[in-house]
């Protein structure tokens, strides 16, 4: 069976690049990304020798998407807690008493 073709460079470079993504995301600054993201059509199949590293890549990336989902939420409570404080209204006269002065 003839050995399909890839371009072991150019699978490096893009996983070198999805590192740095995750890496960024973990760190809390993840870059924007597209609506759709697909790899590009001319890598051909994945390097043997490169699995090892992918799976490892893609772990990184459900721990990151895990972690800025926890971010979410938290946030989401934070403004949900902001927002239950009603608001001030200007009473026109003092809302404190110095009852030390």
């Amino acid at each position: 069976m003839p050995r399909a073709h890839y371009d072991q460079q150019a699978w490096e470079d893009l996983l070198q690049h999805l590192e740095a993504v995750a890496a960024a995301a973990s760190r809390g600054e993840p870059e924007p990304m597209p609506e759709s993201w697909s790899p590009p059509a001319d890598l051909g199949p994945l390097p043997a020798e490169l699995e090892a590293r992918a799976w490892r890549l893609l772990d990184s990336q459900h721990a990151a998407i895990s972690r800025l989902g926890d971010e979410q939420r938290a946030v989401a409570r934070h403004l949900s807690a902001v927002r239950a404080v009603p608001a001030a209204q200007d009473a026109g006269r003092s809302v404190y008493l110095d009852v030390t002065g």
